[in-house]
């Protein structure tokens, strides 16, 4: 398949997503004008990562270090990764879940977080694609943030999947219904100073499952989420992703401290 029809395929996939009511939009408001927020993940602890380092961050990435720290298309075989524009990202508003201690959750499934990112990337990306048919999809955001927010973000994070367990009510950015039936925690990958890992179960009829990695390295956090068009009940983030990203971002990272 061509780059213009993998990027086709991809926008439709990530569309599916969107309409399965877990994902309105991962867009612009950071509050600084750049690219875009980011909340957070939570869930599955890193071994003994189960706390945020206490060692400094480092220095936030600009957003062109950001961008050049991104995967690009033929860095992992078998994978279609694409560039996600600001407008192809923006579109959406507000998550909103009605218990306070799940809108850590409920912020993944619009476009405001807290804390706000310094700057942001994003990378659409797709396995088994083919002109026939789309398998797995999904959204890869790298964020910068200012001191002590990258390890709130995760922090915030992994104490909304515990609190969330039993799921939440919750409305997309466009004020429809988006509740989550369940939270489940996931083993998380080895990699940064710490990660965490869940999965959202939609309530609604399509019973679809998302999945959720997030990576802290220094001041930076790497969110991957991923579901099966195929299936949304067998959703799946490919590991050699997250590895391949996580890498990028490490030597980016330390590029920056240097």
């Amino acid at each position: 398949m061509n780059e213009s029809g993998a990027k086709r395929a991809v926008g439709a996939a990530v569309a599916v997503v969107a309409a399965l009511g877990l994902m309105t939009g991962c867009g612009s408001d950071s509050g600084d004008g750049k690219t875009d927020g980011a909340k957070q993940s939570g869930g599955a602890e890193q071994g003994d990562k189960a706390a945020a380092s206490t060692a400094p961050a480092g220095k936030p990435l600009s957003e062109s270090a950001l961008a050049k720290a991104a995967l690009t298309n033929g860095e992992v075989k078998g994978l279609e990764v694409q560039k996600m524009t600001d407008k192809e990202v923006a579109e959406g508003g507000s998550a909103k879940s009605r218990k306070a201690q799940c809108q850590p959750l409920a912020a993944l499934m619009g476009t405001r977080y807290d804390p706000a990112p310094k700057a942001s990337v994003h990378r659409a990306y797709a396995t088994d694609l083919t002109k026939a048919r789309v398998g797995g999809t999904g959204l890869i955001r790298i964020s910068s943030y200012g001191p002590g927010d990258a390890e709130r973000t995760v922090k915030d994070l992994r104490e909304a999947v515990t609190a969330c367990q039993g799921g939440f009510p919750a409305e997309d950015g466009s004020g429809e219904k988006a509740d989550v039936k369940k939270v489940t925690s996931l083993d998380a990958p080895k990699a940064g100073d710490e990660a965490v890992a869940f999965s959202l179960h939609d309530a609604g009829k399509e019973k679809a499952v998302i999945k959720f990695t997030v990576v802290r390295t220094g001041a930076q956090v790497t969110v991957f989420f991923g579901v099966n068009i195929a299936d949304p009940t067998k959703s799946e983030i490919p590991a050699e992703l997250v590895s391949a990203q996580v890498a990028k971002v490490e030597k980016a990272t330390r590029g920056a401290a240097s």
